[in-house]
């Protein structure tokens, strides 16, 4: 038997090699450059989501050039003639341009690829600091067993590192839900995630045997994967459940507004449209009188009520999604705009995709499944299918870290989701949220009129177990009777990036949220992230007056009890809550899931940090109507906070 490795230990050690691992690899190293930075991720390649593995034919962006670039590394100089004003950026460029990003800040000599965490546990006594276990993914030592990102591994057969102070950064986007359709173990045709279809589609899209397809969901993902299949002669049979949030919106990239022809992405981040949603954070861009006005009178709620209305409208309309036939329309959302967040999408493939539609390429169907037989899928109305030649089914992705941390008892210190509170955790927890729901409906009274989905937004389905994997990896189908179901809380961060009440501060999430100004969010997250572990931060503002007392001491649930602690976990309850009632048809109740609150959030951000959240130079009346707000407007923040802190 080999001996045990020795343990290598970092300052900090990040998980994830996307975009948020790599801009807080930077950002720290810019503040520190002498600390020994480690960044871990289970891909082949540099780039999280956009990992050259995950780049499938026709991936592009939502953005257009301006809108996705970090604020000192222009796309244009880095990708020349790569990237054209009025085209969506291709999922290829945005590879290149991560990896020149990370060779640009020495990140890739810090950078350990095909290395999965595991576990991560707390340093034993009262220090500081994390131990966390590690597989291979593909290849590497020896000692390991080859093992793919969704298995495990004995905690023996693993290597170790310890780190000062730990970065979570693999995102949303890592793991896909597993497939849990009765029936799944014994379909014949290729299933299917969408991860799976990612990385293996070149060869699905030019197979001559795979002539029909069906694809399950109704996301952006399902759209990509519909055209993709479409798009090259594949019949495609669109399955999306009626019992379920339905369709996203998907809208063109500009859209007609009155007499103008508006470019719809940079509307998020300008200042006037962003007072129109009601938003818990939203006082912190300065604007709070006109936004009480807003959302607090019987008017300003009409005249709210009366632009989400015409916007969401106004998309349909111009989508022509009641106007192409009666299989386009199919594809009409369930709900008015407003309810969504980043359900809101654009579309993004150079042609009209609802061709498919009319010319009998696609079918769509509203149905639930209640089963896959043979080569078909049989819906609830004992309807079903053809024979199929494959089925990808896009039904989202598994909403936790993917790390177990340990012990179970620190989950509710941590703030991750968890089936591991205690009575009394709960109890404390119940209180603040019933209080949080209390503020944000009194705040906001139109959320109480939110739709009636109830989304299943306590469950995190769980993949099979090694032996079973094994047995069936072709599929990676999960049976249902597998599947334990047990109800998780959501994610309880600190402005959706720190633990409420961890008093080492020794542990931060990055990119568990999902907005549209993903870039900018990112580096002044990971400024955010510097600050608060380093102890930099001043007490921040909060988004409540209200101090009332819960009746059970925060003591009693297992957390630090300070004024401080107890004003943290209920600025995290009004964060989560808000989410739940907002968004309900996003994922608000689970994580941070928010479109036209970006720029608020950005304000907050900084001006947690002391700095500036005005930067247009001018009036509240010319900041108020300015143009959108693009990495040019937020160059040299890091510089700035650096200068402002040695002061």
């Amino acid at each position: 038997m080999s001996s045990s490795p020795q343990v290598q230990h970092y300052d900090v050690l990040i998980v994830g090699a996307g975009l948020q691992g790599l801009v807080a690899a930077k950002t720290y190293l810019q503040l520190e450059p002498s600390i020994s930075l480690l960044i871990l991720d289970s891909n082949a390649s540099i780039g999280g989501v956009w990992a050259k593995e995950n780049i499938y034919p026709d991936l592009k962006t939502n953005n257009q050039l301006g809108t996705f670039e970090f604020t000192d590394f222009d796309i244009r100089e880095v990708c020349p003639g790569r990237v054209k004003t009025g085209e969506h950026i291709a999922g290829n460029v945005v590879h290149d341009y991560l990896v020149k990003y990370a060779e640009n800040h020495d990140l890739v000599r810090r950078t350990r690829l095909h290395s999965k965490v595991t576990t991560a546990e707390h340093l034993p006594g009262d220090k500081s600091g994390w131990k966390v276990t590690i597989v291979p993914t593909d290849g590497g030592d020896s000692r390991i067993p080859k093992v793919t990102d969704r298995d495990s591994a004995r905690k023996d057969e693993a290597d170790s590192i310890t780190a000062s102070k730990l970065i979570v950064a693999t995102g949303m986007t890592s793991t896909p839900i597993p497939i849990s359709l009765p029936g799944a173990s014994t379909f014949s045709p290729r299933l299917l995630d969408f991860h799976d279809f990612r990385r293996s589609a070149t060869q699905l899209l030019e197979d001559p045997n795979i002539k029909h397809v069906a694809v399950y969901g109704g996301a952006k993902s399902a759209y990509d994967t519909v055209y993709a299949f479409a798009s090259r002669g594949k019949n495609v049979t669109w399955i999306i459940r009626a019992s379920g949030h339905g369709p996203v919106y998907m809208a063109p990239s500009h859209i007609q507004m009155g007499p103008m022809r508006v470019w719809l992405e940079p509307l998020v981040s300008m200042r006037l449209l962003a007072l129109f949603s009601p938003c818990i954070w939203g006082e912190r861009d300065g604007f709070g009188w006109i936004r009480q006005w807003l959302h607090g009178t019987a008017v300003g709620r009409f005249i709210v009520k009366q632009f989400w209305t015409k916007l969401g409208g106004d998309v349909i309309t111009q989508t022509g999604l009641r106007s192409k036939g009666p299989e386009v329309e199919k594809l009409v959302p369930k709900e008015e705009a407003f309810w969504y967040a980043t359900g809101l999408s654009i579309l993004n493939y150079g042609e009209d995709v609802h061709r498919y539609l009319r010319d009998g390429t696609v079918r769509v169907v509203r149905a639930d499944v209640e089963r896959l037989e043979g080569k078909r899928v049989v819906f609830t109305s004992g309807e079903g299918t053809e024979e199929l030649d494959a089925l990808v089914c896009s039904t989202g992705w598994r909403w936790d870290s993917g790390i177990e941390f340990l012990p179970k008892t620190e989950h509710a210190e941590l703030g991750i989701p968890s089936v591991n509170y205690t009575e009394n955790q709960k109890r404390l927890w119940d209180q603040l949220e019933d209080k949080a729901d209390e503020e944000i409906l009194e705040r906001f009274p139109m959320l109480a009129d939110g739709p009636g989905i109830e989304q299943d937004d306590r469950v995190i389905p769980k993949p099979k177990d090694n032996d079973a994997v094994a047995a069936d990896k072709e599929k990676m189908v999960a049976e249902p009777e597998k599947q334990k179901k047990e109800e998780h809380t959501p994610w309880r961060l600190f402005r959706g990036i720190a633990p409420a009440a961890n008093p080492k501060r020794d542990l931060v999430f990055l990119g568990m949220m999902l907005s549209f100004q993903t870039v900018l969010r990112s580096e002044m997250a990971a400024l955010w992230a510097y600050a608060y572990l380093n102890r930099c931060l001043k007490p921040p503002a909060m988004l409540s007056n209200r101090r009332q007392p819960v009746s059970l001491p925060a003591e009693k649930a297992g957390l630090e009890c300070t004024s401080e602690t107890l004003g943290w976990l209920y600025e995290t309850a009004l964060f989560s809550r808000f989410g739940r009632w907002r968004y309900p048809m996003g994922y608000g109740a689970r994580f941070p899931d928010f479109v036209f609150d970006g720029l608020p959030y950005a304000d907050m951000l900084l001006r947690d940090l002391g700095l500036r959240s005005w930067r247009k130079g001018r009036s509240w009346l010319g900041e108020l109507f300015s143009r959108p707000y693009l990495a040019g407007d937020y160059r040299g923040m890091v510089e700035e906070w650096q200068k402002k802190a040695s002061t």
